[in-house]
């Protein structure tokens, strides 16, 4: 084109107005104070949780995985996203119909969405990925290949993998030459981007439905109580909310794929989709979000606040004192207590099967009598148990 016929065509309005309305190409209503407190709010919220998680593994575990390094990897991506997202407020702004804008107005836009794209096709595998390694650590600590749970893990994220590849190459390669994506104006062979986005908000659909149920059957056959695994089932079930904008956004990308009004209907479309990225990384934070209530304590700071602390307190009380071994031990001396081990506290992964650990423990179980009006302590039973690294521990009485 010469220069004469290019500046006519970017000036020109980029879509033909309704009937009886005309082009507002100077001032535009926009719904721009949407954008800024939904991008605002989900990136808080992603950061905070992401913050929340590296505290637990970093101040109470001392463990680094390589799930949380892929999770800052996707956090990364998603502050891409979301200068994407704040950039479209300047050009063109949000809700901001398209015959409001002149084609010219619409080169900045398109590369921006370009951007966004390609930063939410890394953040979605990435998220999902670390999530999906978290819950084999979680549920299948050894003997992971004879876990049907295991493999199904493995093969979500693979998949989740070589589609974010896919996608991006798929939106990098819609137009040749490449700056054609935005430079609508060039000579060039493009197809339907629209028909990638349906795709790409389907597969995230049901990937998001599959995460919900993977969990779920290994869940319900733990030899725990029905409470504590509903409980269970509810912390891990939390991707209903993903699955839920998931398919919000779904909607909205039908309704952008077939209706002209791109810009319009492209600020709703970019919301739930990051309102999805940002349930990605509540998810991934949320086992550790629980041990972070319940080691720090604002659990109980809760109860307390509502009053029920003396009722709880009260009960614990009674239910240890009621025993016989219980009314027993409140006459031996508190120096005379075996000293508890930290180490053995508590029986992890760390301990069975996965390193090459061992060790025993004493407890001395003792009863009070009474003497010509004394108390003694005499030592009834010891008990050594030895956990060695073959996860089968052995009793000797």
């Amino acid at each position: 084109m010469s220069p004469e016929e290019l500046d006519a065509l970017l000036n020109a309005p980029a879509l033909e107005p309704p009937p009886d309305v005309t082009p507002m190409f100077d001032s535009p209503t926009n719904r721009n104070d949407h954008a800024w407190g939904i991008t605002t709010v989900c990136m808080l919220v992603a950061t905070l949780c992401l913050c929340l998680r590296w505290y637990v593994r970093i101040w109470l575990d001392r463990k680094v995985r390589v799930e949380d390094v892929m999770a800052i990897c996707a956090y990364g991506a998603h502050c891409g996203t979301a200068y994407a997202a704040y950039a479209l407020i300047d050009v063109p702004g949000y809700y901001v119909h398209t015959w409001n804008l002149r084609n010219k107005e619409m080169v900045r836009p398109l590369y921006l969405i370009l951007i966004y794209g390609c930063c939410y096709s890394v953040v979605l595998p990435l998220i999902k990925k670390s999530i999906l390694l978290d819950w084999c650590r979680v549920f299948v600590p050894i003997d992971r290949v004879k876990s049907p749970f295991w493999w199904g893990c493995i093969a979500m994220a693979c998949f989740q993998c070589l589609w974010g590849v896919l996608c991006i190459i798929l939106l990098n390669t819609q137009c040749l030459p490449h700056r054609a994506i935005w430079e609508f104006y060039l000579q060039s062979k493009c197809y339907s981007l629209p028909n990638v986005m349906l795709c790409s908000a389907s597969v995230q659909v049901i990937s998001d439905v599959t995460m919900i149920l993977l969990p779920q059957r290994i869940i319900w056959i733990l030899q725990t109580s029905r409470k504590k695994r509903l409980g269970i089932s509810v912390i891990f079930g939390a991707g209903i909310l993903a699955s839920i904008a998931a398919c919000i956004r779904l909607a909205h990308t039908v309704a952008f794929a077939s209706q002209p009004d791109s810009i319009y209907l492209i600020g709703p479309l970019l919301f739930w989709a990051d309102a999805e990225m940002t349930c990605g990384f509540f998810i991934f934070s949320v086992p550790c979000l629980s041990k972070l209530i319940m080691e720090s304590g604002i659990w109980q700071r809760v109860l307390s606040a509502l009053g029920f602390s003396n009722t709880f307190s009260s009960r614990s009380n009674q239910s240890s004192d009621c025993t016989p071994r219980a009314r027993s031990l409140r006459h031996i001396p508190k120096d005379w207590m075996p000293t508890i081990d930290s180490t053995w506290s508590r029986i992890d992964e760390e301990h069975i099967g996965l390193h090459n650990r061992s060790g025993s423990r004493t407890n001395l179980y003792g009863i009070s009598e009474s003497h010509a009006g004394k108390d003694e302590v005499r030592v009834q039973r010891a008990l050594d148990v030895t956990v060695s690294s073959d996860g089968h521990p052995k009793n000797r009485n």
